[in-house]
C-alpha cells in the first residue's frame, strides 16, 4: 500500500481519537482523564448520562472500522443463546464468517474472553476482540485439553499511547512520566493501519483464497466459485501456430500487465492515462467499430508508449500515451512469440475490467505491489501445474515483472511497494 494511503488513513484515525476526547470532554460530568487514560480505570455509565460500551463504539470503534474499510453490522442475528448474548458486529466484506466484540476502554481482556465464547460455537471462523485502544484478531483452537483457547491471527495492536499523547497535548491530563519518543502518532497509526486495514485482515485470515480463485477463472475458467462466461483462454484470438503453453502464457502475462498498470494508477505514475474513460470512449459513438479496445488501446499502450523511449515513440500515438513514462523493466515487452498476432475481444477486456480490476480494486493493488500474480498464486498456493504449462514464458514473465518493479523504484517512485514514513 502507498505512503499516501496510509498517511490519510492515518490523519483520519487521528480525527477519530480526537472526536472521542471531544466526546468524553462533553459528556463526562465528573472529568475523569488520568483515570481512564493514563491510567486503565474504566469509563462509568452514570458519569456519561450513556452506557460505556455505546459511547465507545459510537465515538470510537465504528469510525475506526470504517477507515479500516470493514463493511460491518451491528448486533447481527445470533441463533445461539437469548438476544442479549450476541457478537457486537459482523463483517460483511470479508468472504470467511467474521464477528467482532467491542467493549469500553481498558477492558480488552472482557472483549478477548467474550469473543472466544462466540467462536467456540463454531458459527464464525474469526473474530475481532476491541476496547478502542487495544485491536487483535484470533480464531479459537483446542488445547492439549479439548478446551478452547484463542490464537492469534492479527497479533495485537495497541492505540492508547496516541490517545495519551494527544490527550497531553490538549492539557486533558496531568502527568509526570514520559512517553516514550518512538511512540509517535504517525508511528503506532501507521503500524496499526497497516496490520488491522481491510487488505491486511483478508490476507491474514486466508481470504484470498476468492480473490485467486477469481484470477484463474478469467484466466482459464477453472476456478472453484466464481462463474465468468467470458475467460481469457476460451476468448482469446491466437495466431495460428501457437501453442495451448503460449496461448496461456499471454493470458498470465496480459494479466500480471493489467495489475501493473492498476499500481501504477494508484501510485499516480500514470496521471494521464485512465482505463476506465478510455473504456468509455472507445464504446461512444462508432469508436467500437474500429476495432478491439485491446487492439486500439491496449496495443499501442504496451508496445508503442510504456515500452518504448519518448524520442522513439509514433508522432500518430494519441496524445494520452506521448506523455506516459518509459518503463525499461521488461514487462511491456514483446515477451512472446509472435505477440503482436493476438487480440482480446471487448466482451472478455469488459470481464476483466469489471469483475477484476475495478471489482478487487484495492486487493488487487496491493497484491501487485507483492509482485507478479502469476508467481504469488504459483509459490503461495503451491500450485505449480500452471506454471508448469510454459516454464520458459513463466521465468520470463515473472522476471520482467520485477525488473519493472525496481526500475519504477529507482527511476519514478520509490515507494511504489512499501510505506516510509
Amino acid at each position: 500500500m502507498s505512503s499516501q494511503e496510509i498517511e490519510a488513513a492515518t490523519a483520519e484515525i487521528r480525527d477519530h481519537i480526537e472526536g472521542f476526547l471531544d466526546t468524553l470532554e462533553v459528556r463526562m460530568e465528573e472529568p475523569r482523564f488520568d483515570e481512564v487514560i493514563e491510567e486503565s480505570e474504566s469509563l462509568d455509565s452514570k458519569n456519561l448520562s450513556q452506557r460505556r460500551e455505546r459511547c465507545v463504539e459510537d465515538a470510537l470503534i465504528w469510525p475506526i472500522l470504517e477507515t479500516l474499510g470493514f463493511d460491518h453490522t451491528p448486533r447481527p442475528y445470533y441463533p445461539s443463546g437469548d438476544e442479549n448474548e450476541c457478537p457486537d458486529f459482523r463483517v460483511e466484506n470479508l468472504a470467511d464468517r467474521v464477528i467482532g466484540e467491542n467493549k469500553s476502554i481498558n477492558q480488552f481482556g472482557e472483549a478477548k474472553n467474550d469473543l472466544r465464547t462466540y467462536l467456540d460455537s463454531q458459527r464464525y471462523e474469526y473474530g475481532i476482540a476491541t476496547d478502542g485502544f487495544r485491536w487483535a484478531v484470533y480464531e479459537v483452537e483446542a488445547d492439549e485439553r479439548g478446551r478452547a483457547t484463542t490464537v492469534d491471527v492479527v497479533a495485537e495492536q495497541n492505540i492508547k499511547p496516541v490517545v495519551r499523547r494527544l490527550a497531553r497535548e490538549r492539557g486533558l491530563v496531568s502527568y509526570t512520566e514520559e512517553l516514550q519518543s518512538e511512540s509517535t502518532v504517525e508511528g503506532v497509526l501507521g503500524r496499526f493501519y497497516q496490520a488491522f486495514n481491510h487488505y491486511g485482515v483478508r490476507r491474514a485470515i486466508g481470504g484470498l483464497d476468492e480473490f485467486y480463485d477469481l484470477y484463474v477463472e478469467v484466466l482459464a475458467g477453472d476456478g472453484e466459485y466464481q462463474t465468468i462466461e467470458s475467460d481469457i483462454m476460451s476468448m482469446l484470438e491466437a495466431p495460428d501456430d501457437a501453442t495451448q503453453s503460449e496461448e496461456l502464457a499471454f493470458g498470465a502475462l496480459f494479466l500480471d500487465r493489467m495489475a501493473f498498470l492498476k499500481l501504477l494508477d494508484d501510485r499516480g505514475v500514470i496521471e494521464g492515462v485512465s482505463l476506465r474513460k478510455e473504456w468509455e470512449e472507445h464504446n461512444r459513438g462508432l469508436n467500437r467499430f474500429r476495432g478491439s479496445f485491446y487492439s486500439t488501446f491496449l496495443q499501442p499502450l504496451f508496445y508503442d508508449a510504456l515500452s518504448a523511449h519518448p524520442k522513439q515513440r509514433d508522432g500518430e500515438l494519441q496524445r494520452s500515451l506521448q506523455v506516459v513514462p518509459f518503463l525499461s523493466g521488461g514487462l511491456f515487452e514483446r515477451l512472446l512469440p509472435n505477440e503482436l498476432a493476438y487480440d482480446l475481444p471487448d466482451e472478455t477486456v469488459k470481464t476483466v475490467l469489471s469483475r477484476f480490476v475495478e471489482g478487487e480494486g484495492r486487493t488487487l493493488i496491493n497484491e501487485a505491489a507483492n509482485g507478479s500474480l502469476l508467481e504469488t498464486y504459483t509459490e503461495e498456493y503451491e500450485n505449480r501445474e500452471l506454471a508448469g504449462e510454459f516454464p520458459q514464458h513463466y521465468t520470463a514473465i515473472v522476471g520482467a515483472y520485477h525488473g519493472e518493479i525496481e526500475f519504477v523504484e529507482s527511476q519514478i517512485e520509490r515507494t511504489l511497494r512499501s510505506f516510509e514514513g
